[in-house]
């Protein structure tokens, strides 16, 4: 339990600092551009949004994992404890289940603002991107390449991007398959199984990830190569 809980919060704490550290890039960049100084040309401008953009879903990809890790841990506990009841004819999966959702690694609630957040910026900033990057087209370069309508992006950042962030892509997908099974109904009633506790819990606006509100379903996904 120590090491799920030191995992979970080292990680939850290095994600608030280097989201942060992006919202300042993004100030930083929005400053830049609302007082007209100067960039070397387009392409330095349109690079340093890219590296943004490809950062936050790189992020978002990264937490979304590690609410997911919350809940295999989670399931992994429960098993083992019915498989212990089961054996032993105790009854200590009920209070020990108890405890568990008090614990840091299943109290997602802080990760999943995060995550939330995350995705607003990637909303805010990408799908006007055209927009954004240059407002009128350029003398020297009025034909550019046209927008990809799926990401709101040019052809060949989507393909950057989808270079760089498929990995971390494709594990999310993967994770979110593995939750999306967890969470099926049981056939039995039982306000303590994994199901019950994240539907609870989805009610409530937090907890781990659902199908419904994972990464692969929710508008951040368009900014990731399918």
């Amino acid at each position: 339990m120590k090491s799920f809980n030191d995992f979970y919060v080292d990680k939850e704490e290095e994600f608030v600092i280097r989201f942060q550290e992006l919202k300042e890039r993004i100030e930083r960049l929005k400053d830049k551009s609302s007082h007209s100084e100067m960039y070397t040309s387009d392409c330095e401008f349109s690079e340093e949004m890219m590296d943004i953009r490809k950062d936050l879903v790189t992020i978002h990809g990264e937490m979304v994992l590690l609410k997911n890790y919350s809940s295999l841990n989670f399931a992994g506990l429960i098993k083992i404890l019915k498989k212990y009841d089961k054996r032993t004819g105790g009854l200590l999966r009920l209070p020990f289940t108890q405890f568990v959702l008090r614990q840091p690694f299943f109290t997602t609630e802080p990760l999943t603002r995060l995550v939330h957040e995350c995705e607003e910026n990637l909303e805010l900033l990408f799908p006007l991107k055209a927009e954004v990057i240059q407002s009128s087209p350029s003398p020297e370069n009025p034909a550019r390449p046209p927008v990809d309508c799926a990401t709101n992006a040019l052809p060949e950042a989507s393909s950057t991007l989808g270079e760089e962030t498929m990995y971390i892509y494709r594990s999310t997908l993967a994770a979110m398959r593995v939750i999306k099974g967890l969470q099926k109904a049981s056939s039995t009633s039982n306000p303590f199984s994994f199901s019950s506790l994240f539907s609870n819990q989805d009610g409530d606006g937090t907890g781990a990830v659902t199908a419904e509100h994972s990464a692969a379903n929710s508008p951040v996904s368009q900014f990731c190569v399918r």
